[in-house]
C-alpha cells in the first residue's frame, strides 16, 4: 500500500513494471480484492509516470523467469539493482552485473506487450473475476 501512495503522490517517480500473464491471471481468495488489484494496475497505466506491461504466455521461458529484478537509479547516477528470488534478495552495485540484468531486462522488454496492447489485455480479464452476487 506505501507502494501505491508513493506512485500517487505528487513527486511520484518515473516506474515500470513488467507483470507475468500468469501473476494476472492467479485469483485472490478474494474475488473483490482480485477486481480492485486488477483495476488499479488498468487505471495505474494511464498515469504517465507509471508503465505496466504484459509478458504473455507465449513469450515462453526468458533470463528473468526464477527472479524479481528492480533497478534504482541513485543520486550520484549510478544504477544498482535488487533482484530477489523466493529464498532471498541481493543488493547489486557493481557495475558488471548490474549492465547484464539491464540487458536480460530489456530483451524481457521486448517480449511483453505495449503498454496499450497491456491494458487491452487486462480488460477481459475484469470481465473473468467473478462478481459478487449482491451487485
Amino acid at each position: 500500500m506505501s507502494r501505491r501512495e508513493l506512485l500517487a503522490g505528487d513527486d511520484a517517480p518515473p516506474f515500470r513494471t513488467i507483470l507475468s500473464e500468469a501473476v494476472l491471471r492467479t485469483p485472490l481468495r478474494d474475488a473483490g480484492e482480485w477486481r480492485a488489484q486488477l483495476e488499479y494496475l488498468r487505471d495505474a497505466g494511464e498515469r504517465g509516470e507509471v508503465t505496466v506491461q504484459v509478458l504473455p504466455f507465449s513469450a515462453g521461458p526468458h533470463g528473468l523467469s526464477n527472479a524479481d529484478v528492480m533497478f534504482l537509479r541513485l543520486l550520484d547516477g549510478r544504477t544498482v539493482a535488487y533482484a530477489e528470488n523466493e529464498v532471498r534478495g541481493d543488493l547489486i552495485e557493481e557495475t558488471a552485473p548490474v549492465e547484464r540484468l539491464q540487458l536480460t531486462y530489456d530483451s524481457v522488454r521486448d517480449l511483453a506487450l505495449s503498454p496499450a496492447e497491456s491494458r487491452k489485455f487486462i480488460l477481459p480479464l475484469l470481465e473473468e473475476v467473478p462478481c459478487d452476487p449482491s451487485t
